[in-house]
C-alpha cells in the first residue's frame, strides 16, 4: 500500500499514464452519493477489493472517456469535502458490507487548487473471509471491474482463513568486523617489525529470509524455494543446489523451512567450546509473527540494479504462493566494528 499519497502522487499517476489494475481503480467524484445506488456501487467496488487481492479505490479521479483511454486517468476530480466527509464515507462502507472490513484505511488527499476539496484513497486490505455486498451478493475484482463470484469462489475465500497464509520477507546486513586469531600467542618484538599493526577489517553482506505468518491459523510446516540471481552467490557455495534460467538470467534455487536444531550438549575442546545439535525439527510459526528461515552470504560489492529474488512457499495444506521483490527494494542494515 502507498502510505505517501498526496498531490504529486496523484498528478503522478496521471502523467505516467498508470492503468487501472487488479490493486488500482480510479473513481470520479459523482461516485460518492446518498442514493441507494451510489451506495450498492460503493459497498460492491469495495468488497470486490477485500475479496480479492486488496488494493486501492481513489475516489476523485476521473477516467478518459474515449473508449482507447478507458481505465487511465484523466484529471483530479475533487470531492467536496463538507459534503461527502470520511467519516460518512467510512460509515458508509461499514454497514453495507457484511461482514465488516478490519484494517480499512481511508486517506484523505487535500487538493490545494480547490478550498475544501479532497481525494479519498481508501485502502483495503486482502481478507481471510468473503465479505457480501449491499444487495447480498458477493464480488470479486476481474478485468478491472467488480463482478458477481461463483459459489465455488465464496467457499475457497472462507478457506482461508482455515489455513496459514506466509509472506516472505528480506533484509541484508552488511557487517564490518576486525579479524581476529581464535588463539592469542605471545607476541614476539622482532627489529624490524612495528609494534601495533593496522587491524584486519572484512565484510559479509547476509541475506536474511524470514516467513510471516498473516493467516488465522498455525503454521506448523513452511517450505521455501529462493530463486537467487547466481552472480549474488558465493564462489563454492551451493554446489548441489539447482540451477535454473529465468528470462536469460540464471538462478540458484535454495531451499529452506521453519525446521530448528536444539543444543543438547557442549564438548570443550581447548580453548574452544563446541555445541552437540539434536535432530531438526519443526518450529510452528504463530500467526502475526515471523520466524528466520534461512540466511545466504552474498558477494560483496553487488551491483543489485536490476536484480530480483524470486520464491515459492508451501505451508501446510494451503495453496503454494509466489513472489518476488527487486533487490533495490530490501532493506539494508550496516554494522560497524565497535
Amino acid at each position: 500500500m502507498n502510505e505517501t499519497w498526496d498531490e504529486i502522487s496523484l498528478k503522478k499517476l496521471i502523467d505516467d499514464e498508470v492503468e487501472e489494475n487488479l490493486n488500482l481503480e480510479y473513481k470520479s467524484a459523482d461516485s460518492l452519493g446518498k442514493s441507494d445506488g451510489k451506495k450498492k456501487e460503493i459497498s460492491k467496488d469495495v468488497s470486490a477489493f477485500a475479496n480479492s487481492d486488496g488494493g486501492v479505490i481513489l475516489y476523485g479521479m476521473k477516467e478518459y472517456d474515449e473508449p482507447s483511454k478507458r481505465h487511465l486517468p484523466e484529471i483530479i476530480d475533487p470531492i467536496n469535502r463538507n459534503e461527502f466527509s470520511k467519516e460518512w464515507l467510512e460509515q458508509i462502507i461499514n454497514s453495507n458490507i457484511h461482514p465488516r472490513i478490519s484494517n480499512l484505511i481511508i486517506k484523505p488527499i487535500n487538493i490545494s487548487s480547490h478550498n475544501e476539496s479532497v481525494v479519498y484513497a481508501v485502502e483495503i486490505l486482502k481478507s481471510n473471509t468473503a465479505h457480501q455486498a449491499n444487495d447480498k451478493r458477493y464480488y470479486k475484482r476481474f478485468n478491472f471491474e467488480s463482478v458477481a463470484m461463483d459459489d465455488y469462489e465464496i467457499k475457497d475465500i472462507l478457506n482461508r482463513a482455515q489455513h496459514p497464509v506466509i509472506e516472505i520477507e528480506f533484509k541484508i546486513v552488511v557487517e564490518d568486523y576486525e579479524v581476529k586469531p581464535i588463539i592469542s600467542l605471545p607476541k614476539i618484538q622482532l627489529l624490524d617489525t612495528k609494534e601495533d599493526e593496522e587491524p584486519k577489517i572484512k565484510t559479509d553482506t547476509t541475506l536474511y529470509v524470514y516467513g510471516f505468518n498473516n493467516g488465522k491459523v498455525f503454521a506448523n510446516y513452511v517450505n521455501c524455494f529462493l530463486d537467487i540471481p547466481i552472480e549474488l552467490i558465493r564462489e563454492g557455495d551451493y554446489k548441489k543446489s539447482e540451477m535454473i534460467e529465468i528470462d536469460d538470467k540464471k538462478y540458484k534455487r535454495i531451499y529452506c523451512d521453519n525446521t530448528t536444531r536444539d543444543v543438547v550438549d557442549v564438548k570443550n575442546s581447548g580453548y574452544l567450546s563446541i555445541p552437540k545439535y539434536g535432530p531438526a525439527r519443526f518450529e510452528p510459526i504463530l500467526p502475526k509473527t515471523r520466524s528466520k528461515l534461512t540466511t545466504v552470504l552474498f558477494n560483496n560489492d553487488v551491483d543489485y540494479s536490476e536484480l530480483k529474488i524470486l520464491w515459492t512457499v508451501y505451508a501446510d495444506n494451503a495453496e503454494p504462493i509466489d513472489g518476488e521483490i527487486n533487490m533495490e527494494e530490501i532493506l539494508i542494515e550496516r554494522i560497524y566494528p565497535e
